[in-house]
């Protein structure tokens, strides 16, 4: 079947089980505080420079480089309001962001976002995602310009699962982890929400020994955003819904999702071949219309 989707594309035999899949659950699950067994300018054309990692820095030449800023230009973000303060202090505010081409983006409560045109259900395209992980960073990068140039065409919905995928003892990887996806639960805006999550791949630690996603990083890669209020503020320096993410995190485990970047297309996760390319991801998310 080729290598698991969370390794490190690819996983080399004898280093070890491959490093973005939790430990082995222990028996009768994860015990008290071991969850799961793990514990830029508005959207548009992508800052130049993306890291991949793992061994996966994708070079766009020639045809494919144009094919990609085309795509971009497509789903420019229609920004909308100033900041994304939750106020008070309580529960981010989520609001719905447009895309230019009639899609939206809509964060949900459990800390995915739903990207998709009005009326478009089928088929759901289900990305799982940790941002210290150097793959995921990867297939942000290869991937995310043709996953929304789908949803523009209203050929898919788009579903982004930030998650923890790393061990507590998988250190500085599971912390880096969970104040990025704890972060980019205090952006309420989707369209921002979409921004912030390009700015943290953007900007993704080297790899998962290296410490990265500091709360002054946080809270700078959110200033070009418009992202200064105090709530927002609060909200990272606190880790406000660390705590979630970690429970939320868990769930998808307990699901089946053995490792990130993970895709599942109407519910059936997709092999490793069906993910090699953006061509081989369109024909399986076509597959399934």
């Amino acid at each position: 079947m080729g290598n698991p989707p969370n390794a490190p594309w690819p996983h080399q035999p004898g280093q070890g089980p491959p490093p973005y899949g939790p430990p082995p659950m222990p028996p009768g699950g994860p015990g008290p505080g071991v969850p799961g067994g793990f514990g830029p300018p508005p959207y548009g054309p992508p800052p130049p420079g993306r890291k991949g990692g793992g061994g996966l820095v994708l070079a766009l030449v020639g045809g494919g480089l144009v094919f990609v800023l085309i795509v971009v230009g497509v789903a420019v973000l229609a920004l909308q309001g100033e900041d994304d303060d939750g106020g008070g202090g309580g529960e981010v505010r989520l609001r719905v962001g447009k895309i230019a081409g009639g899609a939206e983006a809509a964060p949900q409560a459990d800390g995915s976002l739903v990207m998709s045109r009005p009326g478009v259900t089928a088929p759901v395209v289900d990305i799982y995602e940790d941002f210290a992980c150097p793959p995921c960073g990867a297939f942000d990068q290869k991937h995310d310009p043709m996953l929304k140039q789908m949803v523009v065409e209203g050929r898919a919905k788009v579903v982004f699962h930030p998650m923890l995928i790393f061990g507590e003892s998988r250190q500085p990887a599971h912390d880096n982890s969970l104040r990025a996806a704890a972060a980019l639960r205090c952006v309420g805006d989707g369209a921002h929400w979409l921004s912030y999550q390009d700015a943290l791949y953007e900007h993704q630690p080297e790899n998962e020994n290296a410490t990265g996603y500091t709360t002054d990083e946080l809270l700078s890669l959110a200033e070009p955003l418009g992202l200064t209020g105090g709530d927002f503020t609060s909200c990272v320096k606190s880790q406000r819904y660390a705590a979630s993410v970690k429970t939320v995190s868990r769930g998808y485990i307990s699901s089946g999702i053995s490792g990130t970047p993970s895709v599942r297309v109407n519910g059936r996760t997709l092999d490793p071949s069906d993910i090699e390319s953006p061509e081989a991801l369109r024909r399986a998310v076509e597959a399934a219309s």
